[in-house]
């Protein structure tokens, strides 16, 4: 009997970073301050709709046996992506006023060190320093928002915007990287070497 060949799983990498680079851009502008408060119920779709490539993409890693960046586009695409759409549309339906964010401090603190456990992650071969500095530069992203959300820092949620765009300029390279490196079958977009062997 003829063994059947099993059906081969394409790199997601490059669809899920674009879909974070969208995301971040959006909620990077909107802490950075650079577009009006009243924005913020249009960023509810872009959420949403961003956490799908990312949510599939982790299925697709797990599926290919790729757990370090399945872990992570899963967490992105479920409890970061989507844990912000839902926090937002409380705000809309709610309003300003009707709770308080601290919870939200410690919702941000905690994705803040679980992102600069997977950045460790990202050091090692076949990942590169490159990948582990923009993995680790968004967690001091978080940091920020979970200190805006705390204290009420509006510089910290400026700096926080600020590094969340910086991240989306990271995810558009590393995107393109991949996606040209794959197509043209050697390297287009150096992505540097491993930090740890």
């Amino acid at each position: 009997m003829a063994q059947q060949q099993q059906p081969v799983w394409g790199n997601p990498a490059a669809w899920a970073l674009f879909a974070v680079a969208v995301l971040t851009a959006c909620v990077g502008v909107f802490y950075a301050g650079l577009v009006p408060m009243s924005t913020a119920p249009l960023l509810i779709g872009i959420l949403l709709a961003c956490s799908l490539p990312q949510l599939i993409g982790a299925i697709i890693c797990f599926r290919r046996g790729e757990v370090l960046f399945g872990s992570i586009a899963g967490l992105f695409g479920t409890v970061i992506t989507l844990g912000a759409a839902f926090t937002l549309y409380q705000l809309a339906i709610q309003g300003a006023g009707a709770f308080t964010p601290e919870v939200m401090g410690v919702f941000w603190i905690a994705l803040f060190v679980i992102t600069e456990i997977f950045a460790i992650g990202f050091g090692h071969a076949p990942y590169t320093g490159f990948i582990m500095a923009g993995i680790a530069e968004v967690g001091v992203a978080f940091l920020c928002l979970g200190i805006n959300a705390l204290t009420g820092s509006a510089v910290a949620g400026t700096i926080a915007g600020v590094l969340l765009i910086l991240f989306s300029a990271f995810c558009i390279y590393s995107a393109a990287a991949i996606v040209l490196g794959e197509h043209f079958q050697r390297p287009i977009l150096p992505l540097g070497r491993p930090v740890f062997k």
